[in-house]
């Protein structure tokens, strides 16, 4: 779980780099948020 956290604040600092308006934000950001959600669900069946 340690790694997924890892990862989400990588990938939340490439967002923040990138322009607000930007579609590449929106589409890392729905990645983002989609990869924490399945994280925690698998975690849920542990």
């Amino acid at each position: 779980m340690h790694k997924v956290r890892t990862d989400a604040a990588v990938a939340a600092r490439e967002a923040e780099a990138a322009q607000a308006g930007s579609p590449v934000y929106w589409i890392c950001l729905a990645l983002l948020v989609a990869t924490v959600a399945l994280a925690a669900r698998i975690a849920s069946f542990w």
